[in-house]
């Protein structure tokens, strides 16, 4: 089986549904071999996996994903599920007649907090054509207690940047799709990406360094196009300490 190619995924949730497609489904996975690998998924064990392509977990059901872009082609689940059409499907794929699917949340109504947030519809206006800008993005999970601690200092970064052209902005990929244009995939959460302003659409910088606000801004300093003077924060006026205001327990 030649791993570069896509790969068509044939889910069935128990013997008699597998029975059902095999012989056919067998004859036309040979009509494509060398363009299109063919597997049958055990539901019942990794029916999860269905929503890696844009599928329900509703079974039989039958997809296909580029194993190289990750582009998703999930087939129909509203009408009943034929050979005839997973062979449609598979020969729209091959010629490139088919768009694929993209997972997005729906585009906030407003989006003019300090952090911006990216859902997949706008990643390219937001991220890849905004070619005056820098952007740092966070890709998160909401589970993710990592990314519980580091909301609130992202946050503090999204308001010093205020007014400036370094954008602050996040995307929950859990719930959205990446675009197959960007060149990486997500691993662990969070993982933190910058663009710099006029970079090419595959040119993106990790951050690995500490999440403190401070770090964040040396980064941006050393890294983006555009050069903004984050204002110092006002100390609040050290006083004296007085003996009673010291806490202390009674003997």
């Amino acid at each position: 089986m030649d791993s570069g190619l896509p790969l068509a995924y044939l889910f069935v949730a128990d013997k008699e549904q597998r029975e059902k497609y095999s012989e056919e489904i067998e004859a036309v996975a040979k009509t494509f071999k060398g363009k299109l690998n063919f597997a049958y998924i055990d539901a019942s064990k990794f029916g999860a996996h269905a929503a890696n392509i844009n599928l329900k977990e509703q079974w039989p059901a039958f997809g296909i994903q580029n194993v190289v872009t990750g582009a998703k082609f999930p087939l129909d689940q509203e009408g009943e599920l034929t050979v005839e059409n997973m062979k449609k499907l598979a020969e729209d794929v091959l010629a490139g007649t088919v768009e694929p699917s993209v997972k997005s949340e729906a585009v906030p109504e407003t989006n003019d907090g300090p952090v911006k947030v990216v859902v997949a519809t706008t990643y390219a206006e937001i991220v890849e054509n905004n070619q005056d800008k820098d952007v740092l993005i966070e890709f998160y999970a909401p589970w993710c207690g990592h990314c519980k601690n580091l909301a609130p200092i992202y946050e503090e970064l999204g308001k010093a940047y205020e007014g400036s052209n370094i954008v602050i902005a996040k995307l929950d990929a859990t719930a959205n799709d990446l675009p197959s244009s960007v060149p990486f995939g997500i691993q662990g959460f969070p993982t933190i990406k910058f663009r710099k302003a006029g970079a090419a659409v595959d040119e993106y910088v990790d951050y690995n360094g500490n999440r403190s606000k401070e770090d964040f801004i040396e980064f941006l300093k050393e890294n983006a196009v555009n050069k903004f003077e984050v204002k110092a924060e006002e100390k609040a006026e050290e006083k004296p300490v007085q003996a009673d205001d010291i806490e202390h327990d009674e003997l």
